[in-house]
């Protein structure tokens, strides 16, 4: 493992001082010695997402040492800002609270040099139903058996700033009988699979192999919020977030549209990384854009209008140069670049 400054030495040495349009022959002949992609526990999305981007990439730099760690949204953008990996997956919301020195960065040592490349996946809280629950609202949860993860991770937050925004709390949920449970994401699952469960909230990445596995035993339902509670939780807790719409017929028992807020899964480098090198980077990936959606069925809705834009952070320069030649629109970053 190469330090930060060995790391960024060893990528600006391969790329500097050549015009972008010579950097496809140039990154076959002075590709760095090595490439560490941050991504995720094995057999979890990020980690075989991490993986498949490392087998196209490892076509452009055939040379190259590509090492994908495993980690997650959070110990990424630490990884990346810290110069112990050179691409990372994060969520933009994640990257967000980073950037203004909360969870996973501290007020003294925020993630400002974090910029993206790709929006490749989008996640959505939802909470998933039988499709035949007289579970409906929010307020339908009371005195019900839910899973929301477990304290303190992200989803579980996000379920009490949800219900902050309709006026509740999680003990409104387990009066009469009700209980949160403090369960993992498979044990959330099984249990609303074996009918022990009467819904699983999650901030979760849509739509889910999980829950359409799910389905081989009954039809799932995502519940849908109303607008009034989306703006309170946007108002209140939604920095990183946006509105966002789950389709009619995503789940079997999905007659209508499930409103809700969603944040973006991105692809992001530091600030560092040479002009040159992060162009490649976008280039070969969006070049081979069918070979990478096939890594996972999650990677299906990248798209023109989808992967320039939502990433809360700035663009790193050598994507949007990469965007503008192509004609992808981009979306501005609030956040000082």
């Amino acid at each position: 493992m190469t330090d930060s400054i060995t790391r960024r030495r060893l990528l600006a040495t391969a790329v500097a001082a050549l015009p972008l349009a010579a950097m496809p022959r140039l990154a076959l002949a002075q590709a760095p010695d090595f490439l560490t992609i941050g991504g995720g526990p094995s057999g979890g999305v990020f980690g075989i997402v991490g993986t498949g981007m490392a087998d196209i990439l490892s076509r452009v730099f055939p040379s190259t040492i590509i090492d994908v760690q495993p980690g997650g949204s959070g110990p990424n953008l630490l990884r990346v800002r810290d110069g112990k990996a050179d691409l990372g997956i994060t969520s933009a919301n994640n990257a967000l609270d980073a950037w203004e020195g909360r969870d996973p960065a501290t007020p003294d040592s925020p993630v400002q040099n974090a910029r993206g490349l790709m929006n490749i996946m989008q996640s959505a809280i939802q909470i998933w139903v039988d499709g035949d629950s007289d579970i409906r609202t929010l307020d339908d949860l009371r005195g019900k058996q839910v899973s929301a993860g477990q304290p303190g991770q992200t989803s579980w937050l996000a379920f009490e700033n949800l219900l902050a925004a309709a006026g509740m709390t999680t003990d409104d949920i387990e009066a009469d009988g009700g209980k949160l449970h403090p369960l993992s994401w498979s044990e959330s699952h099984e249990a609303l699979r074996n009918g022990q469960l009467d819904a699983v909230m999650w901030l979760s990445l849509w739509p889910h192999p999980t829950v359409m596995q799910n389905e081989t035993v009954r039809p799932m339902r995502a519940l849908s919020f109303d607008d009034a509670v989306l703006d309170k939780f946007m108002e209140d807790s939604g920095a990183g977030f946006e509105k966002v719409s789950l389709p009619a017929g995503l789940f079997g028992g999905q007659d209508i549209p499930a409103n809700t807020v969603g944040t973006n899964t991105i692809l992001f480098a530091a600030a560092e990384m040479p002009d040159d090198f992060a162009y490649a980077v976008v280039k070969q990936l969006w070049e081979n854009l069918d070979d990478f959606k096939a890594v996972h069925s999650l990677l299906g809705n990248i798209s023109e209008e989808t992967v320039g834009r939502g990433m809360i952070i700035p663009l790193h320069p050598g994507a949007v140069t990469f965007y503008e030649e192509m004609g992808i629109p981009v979306s501005d970053s609030k956040l000082g670049a």
